[in-house]
């Protein structure tokens, strides 16, 4: 694997694509030019592995041809960036779980980050096991090893197997297992794996151990799926079949059940779907990983929560969806027994995913039941737990210095007293970071007692002991941060034509006063189950206390209460009256278009009611409106859609 630092060489060659110096390099990186050839020569190692074409010429120096920077990129996408506390999680199932003792550099190549950060998070581990009294050892040229009474092992091993859980996925499914329960199950996965030298990344284990614990509430309730002879067969002719046999037999002894033959077969398709410390290319992993992150980002935007912030999400999505492509390419049912739990407390989040799943389905040519559906909310539900809106709201920097531990850490001490808004990451030496990290992390800003310049995160240069001249830099930093905050607001969540469909367009209505005219058009929104009907209530009561002033242009009126009756993040309707209505407007009657406005945040409907905005400020595409020429309206709605979204 290569470290940090050489990352970073392979991505600034491929940036300039042209020939460098290793003196240049030596400059660049503030190394010897001893230490960039041997940089170097590791490099070429990996070129194979890495996609990488390393040319050499004596009196131009190295560089790195585009194409192979482009795969290195797609490489580092697949990498996961863990935070502190999912480290020290990590550390402690691998040092429970191994067999041999583990070196940290195993450790940092799992964990994706320098030896160092690995050194620093044993200080951590060891604070924990002292909790369970053990103690973390360490055997010269081997690596570490957890030392303690075996009923201490046990014990410790099954309480970090249930703390995990309990932060790192919902608790629909695993509240009935116990600790030991649990402890068991990941035991049985974990050796069946290891027996085999099959080695798994953590979300894949995850992923595995959750479809276990739903396969064994099926098995409980005696719920039963079909897959296709052929496809069974295919399966059964594989080596990760044999394996998932294994897994179920230990299973089934433990728990008291019986799985059908077609269980091992699902098994299978995980493990398939998860090979090796990397996804598998075969399976098309980079692919559904780009559309992956698109469907997330949508469901982030219109839910007004920043799931794309977490790296963690894609790629426990990807984990899941690997497999379950491939089930609904064959039209393989899988009944998930947890379903109706699911859709009843996650109503708001499995309308959203619901709406914006069509990007999957699209692109491969698969339809998402509910139970599926069930299942994709368990990873949003999981990431809503991980996400803290109120953090997400901080600015997020990373504080660099030549070696990461002196300067970096007097400054960090300085920040965290003068700057509480600001979220540091940690404090790192500038060889121990890479651009995929920081974009992994959503880190906004680098600051740092050295020069930087080789990533797209903007860096503010500043002293370690943070004068005037830095705080000046800092308070400018946070104030161009927090403008563009709002220039984002105003721009995210879902476009004008996701909330205002065809059906919600009604034109050549009737109605003898304003208060039937509210409720034709809140009716629209009912019909749909968007909104309660209560909510036409609320929008009248509104109007009595304060008066007409929803009607807001000539002959227009945007109609909107409070939240609490509305089911849907955001949802539009436009109903049109021929005649017009009296809204007792001194200026603005008679009202002919009447628009409902129904949302579930403050920020979610911002993006489309802009392009409202500009519907109805479009002479043309207003005189559609107050004349109820629907097809045209459709169409200015589309294109004004197309438009924001370019």
């Amino acid at each position: 694997m290569l470290s940090n630092r050489q990352r970073q060489i392979v991505a600034y060659l491929s940036s300039r694509h042209a020939f460098v110096t290793i003196a240049e390099l030596a400059n660049k990186f503030r190394v010897s030019e001893r230490t960039i050839q041997y940089d170097l020569t590791y490099i070429e190692t990996y070129q194979e592995e890495y996609h990488l074409e390393v040319m050499r010429n004596k009196s131009l120096g190295i560089k790195i041809n585009d194409q192979a920077a482009v795969q290195s990129s797609e490489n580092d996408a697949l990498l996961v960036h863990y935070s502190k506390e999912e480290r020290r999680d990590y550390i402690l199932l691998k040092l429970f779980e191994s067999v041999q003792p583990v070196s940290s550099n195993t450790l940092a190549e799992m964990l994706h980050v320098s030896r160092r950060t690995v050194v620093e998070d044993l200080k951590s581990v060891q604070s924990e096991l002292s909790d369970y009294s053990l103690t973390l050892e360490y055997i010269r040229n081997k690596g570490f090893v957890i030392e303690g009474s075996e009923k201490a092992l046990r014990e410790a091993y099954a309480k970090v197997v249930q703390a995990y859980f309990t932060h790192a996925t919902p608790q629909l499914g695993i509240a009935p297992f116990s600790q030991k329960e649990l402890e068991q199950i990941r035991q049985i996965v974990v050796s069946s794996l290891r027996s085999q030298q099959l080695q798994l990344v953590q979300e894949a284990i995850d992923g595995l151990i959750f479809h276990i614990v739903i396969a064994i509430h099926r098995a409980r309730d005696q719920f039963h799926f079909d897959i296709p002879d052929s496809e069974y067969r295919r399966l059964q002719s594989t080596d990760a079949f044999q394996l998932a046999l294994v897994i179920t037999q230990q299973l089934e002894s433990l728990f008291n059940v019986t799985f059908p033959k077609t269980e091992a077969a699902f098994i299978t398709l995980h493990l398939l779907g998860a090979k090796g410390t990397h996804f598998d290319a075969a399976s098309d992993g980079d692919a559904l990983g780009q559309v992956i992150q698109k469907f997330v980002q949508q469901v982030s935007a219109q839910m007004g929560v920043s799931f794309d912030r977490d790296h963690k999400l894609c790629t426990s999505l990807l984990t899941h969806l690997q497999p379950a492509m491939h089930r609904m390419r064959f039209g393989m049912t899988h009944t998930n027994p947890l379903k109706e739990e699911i859709l009843h407390d996650y109503q708001e989040l499995v309308a959203v995913i619901q709406q914006q799943v069509q990007i999957l389905e699209e692109t491969y040519d698969v339809i998402f039941s509910e139970d599926e559906l069930a299942y994709l909310a368990l990873h949003f539900a999981s990431s809503m737990e991980r996400v803290d809106n109120t953090k997400a709201s901080r600015i997020k920097v990373v504080l660099l210095c030549g070696s990461g531990v002196g300067t970096s850490q007097l400054l960090k001490s300085r920040i965290k007293r003068i700057y509480p808004e600001l979220e540091i990451l940690d404090a790192f030496s500038i060889y121990d970071i890479s651009e995929s990290f920081l974009q992994s992390q959503s880190i906004d800003y680098i600051i740092s007692t050295v020069p930087v310049d080789t990533f797209s995160v903007p860096a503010i240069n500043v002293s370690p002991f943070l004068n005037k001249d830095d705080r000046a830099k800092i308070n400018q930093m946070i104030n161009a941060y927090r403008e563009a905050t709002v220039a984002h607001d105003q721009l995210s969540g879902p476009v004008l034509k996701a909330v205002l469909p065809p059906k919600h367009i009604v034109t050549a209505q009737h109605a003898e006063d304003w208060t039937a005219a509210i409720y034709q058009s809140v009716d629209v929104l009912v019909t749909s189950g968007h909104v309660d009907e209560q909510y036409a209530q609320e929008i009248l009561a509104q109007l009595d206390r304060f008066g007409p002033y929803m009607v807001i242009s000539p002959h227009i009126a945007l109609v909107h209460a409070h939240f609490e009756h509305v089911r849907v993040p955001v949802s539009m309707a436009i109903v049109h009256f021929q005649e017009g209505v009296a809204f007792d407007h001194e200026r603005f009657d008679p009202v002919k278009v009447v628009i409902v406005l129904a949302t579930s945040n403050a920020q979610v409907h911002l993006n489309a009611l802009g392009q409202l905005s500009q519907l109805i400020m479009n002479e043309d595409d207003r005189q559609h409106m107050l004349e109820g020429h629907k097809t045209a309206m459709i169409e200015s709605i589309e294109r004004i859609s197309r438009e924001g979204n370019l």
